[in-house]
């Protein structure tokens, strides 16, 4: 089961590399630049080159219990090749270079790389798994505009808050609500 999701996840994020694109020309009526979107899925190059944060993308390196890229690439022949993104700046810089196909980015860094017109919508229908993502994490306004998909989400994640008790206290008895964006 486990290793099942790792290939949803890999081939979410192999699908996903189709969002990369040249030049943007033009924009549409929402500001985002207008790239060129895949229609259909080509031949493979051999090697697949992403930008993730820490634990996202295992080979083993880290943990030899936790290996789903070797399988990966036996049974698909795709190499993975890995950056690890420290910041969602990071990220960003990274994919603006050209060099990487596909970045686990988070939501504020995905509207970044859809404005800059750094990456082209994704075509949902080439990923055979999309349908099993949770309806409710699709077309939100961190990974769609205007309800065309820039990515593929996989998760939530917590927003954490940390505060410096000596400047903020509050009174006893009262719950620290953080609100934030689920992505």
């Amino acid at each position: 089961m486990r290793k099942s999701r790792m290939y949803t996840a890999l081939a979410a994020a192999s699908a996903a590399a189709l969002m990369l694109s040249g030049c943007a020309s033009g924009a549409t009526d929402s500001g985002v630049p207008a790239v060129p979107m895949m229609e259909k899925l080509g031949a493979g190059e051999g090697q697949v080159n992403v930008v993730a944060w820490a634990g996202y993308v295992e080979d083993g390196s880290t943990d030899p219990a936790v290996d789903w890229v070797t399988d990966f690439t036996k049974e698909t022949g795709c190499k993975v090749n890995v950056k690890v993104g420290a910041t969602s700046d990071e990220m960003v810089q990274l994919m603006q270079s050209g060099e990487y196909d596909v970045v686990s980015a988070s939501g504020d860094a995905s509207l970044r790389l859809v404005y800059g017109g750094d990456v082209a919508p994704v075509i949902t229908a080439l990923i055979p798994n999309y349908a099993d993502v949770y309806e409710n994490l699709k077309n939100q306004q961190w990974n769609s505009i205007d309800g065309v998909s820039y990515g593929v989400p996989h998760g939530r994640g917590a927003n954490l808050l940390a505060y410096n008790t000596d400047k903020f206290k509050p009174a006893a008895g009262d719950g620290l609500v953080v609100i934030g964006d689920l992505n």
